[in-house]
């Protein structure tokens, strides 16, 4: 049975975690991740906008498709987009995650970010991948992937727009595995 973070409270805000359940709810999701608030640099791709737009909509639809949030008298505070990768072979891709900045280095990332490991080793999940841009503005994200266990793989160059490219990063969700000589 897939593990769900109905009621997982962890963090000093002690903020649930709800699933998406709703077009309503998919859609305060987007207007989060899409508002000024969430991520310090707004200048979406187009693609980034449609994906914002729709990610939290196919979550509904799409058993693959994991979008879960935070909020706090009815506002969304935080929220993170994960996917089982097209192979469905145990593989994750984390697609997007952002803490309103009035809620940050309060533990909702690390609750969020918990909660979707927790959920793809119960899927049996081996790595979970994600990435993110090598400009300036992006260097807390590159912290936060380091500090939870995600090793850089790779660079893109010029890879959103010219001068912008991307970074590439895996975690591994299996134990370690140890010859014996």
């Amino acid at each position: 049975m897939a593990m769900m973070p109905n009621s997982l409270e962890q963090g000093t805000l002690g903020l649930p975690i709800k699933k998406v359940n709703s077009g309503t709810e998919a859609g305060r999701v987007s207007d989060f991740l899409l508002g000024e608030h969430c991520f310090d640099d707004q200048r979406f791709t187009p693609g980034e906008t449609e994906q914002l737009r729709w990610l939290p909509m196919r979550s509904l639809q799409e058993s693959h498709v994991n979008c879960w949030y935070t909020e706090e008298h009815g506002d969304v505070v935080s929220a993170i987009i994960f996917v089982e990768n097209e192979h469905r072979s145990g593989g994750y891709r984390f697609e997007y995650f952002g803490v309103h900045r009035d809620y940050r280095h309060r533990k909702l990332g690390w609750q969020l970010i918990e909660a979707m490991f927790d959920y793809c080793r119960s899927q049996n999940g081996r790595y979970i991948e994600t990435f993110t841009c090598d400009l300036p503005e992006y260097a807390s994200a590159r912290k936060m992937f380091e500090r939870n266990g995600f090793v850089f793989l790779c660079h893109m160059p010029d890879y959103y727009y010219p001068g912008e490219g991307k970074l590439l990063y895996v975690k591994n969700l299996l134990p370690a595995v140890t010859s014996v000589s």
